[in-house]
């Protein structure tokens, strides 16, 4: 269904049939918000930036500590342009910016990030990849893997530290020919 809905979003007749304008953005649930950074190691005195706050704030009104700050592109505040050091970065970025976030979330986090993607980002995170995130000092320390009914497919949420994990492993070798 949201593969069709995506596709006729395109038609002009979708918002006459439909009765609404379809949108690409839509905001994480709060209920799982709070389920996700539960999942992060935070302490309490840690400093953490929500990269990208959206309008209604979900994930930055949910961070368990009062050091917290957001950037937002619509309100004239670029993630990319952040220039803070922090402990932790958060967040349901754009996807088409995941990979640009990751990095940009490595050069300026002491302890980790974590965000939610889908499957089709994940398979962004080539073994190179992988292996410029250690160069930098991270690693993939742990995957929560889940659905959300109105939303297409599964969801992943990617918490990455500066702690290796020796059950997530990954080679840059190509096999065949």
């Amino acid at each position: 269904m949201a593969r069709f809905s995506f596709e006729t979003a395109r038609n002009k007749d979708y918002k006459e049939v439909m009765g609404k304008e379809y949108t690409t953005r839509e905001h994480t649930p709060e209920d799982l918000v709070k389920e996700l950074l539960f999942l992060i190691p935070f302490e309490k005195t840690d400093f953490v930036v929500d990269a990208g706050s959206g309008i209604k704030k979900v994930w930055f009104d949910n961070i368990p500590t009062d050091n917290k700050d957001e950037v937002e592109i619509d309100e004239g505040r670029d993630f990319y342009e952040y220039d803070k050091e922090v402990d932790w970065v958060v967040g349901n970025p754009p996807f088409s910016e995941f990979i640009g976030f990751i990095f940009k979330s490595a050069d300026i986090s002491r302890k980790g990030f974590a965000f939610l993607t889908n499957h089709s980002r994940i398979n962004q995170l080539t073994p190179r990849r992988f292996e410029k995130l250690k160069n930098k000092g991270f690693y993939l320390s742990k995957i929560h893997i889940f659905g959300v009914k109105k939303w297409f497919g599964r969801y992943y949420f990617l918490i990455f530290t500066r702690i290796p994990s020796n059950d997530i492993t990954w080679s840059v070798s190509n096999y065949g020919k």
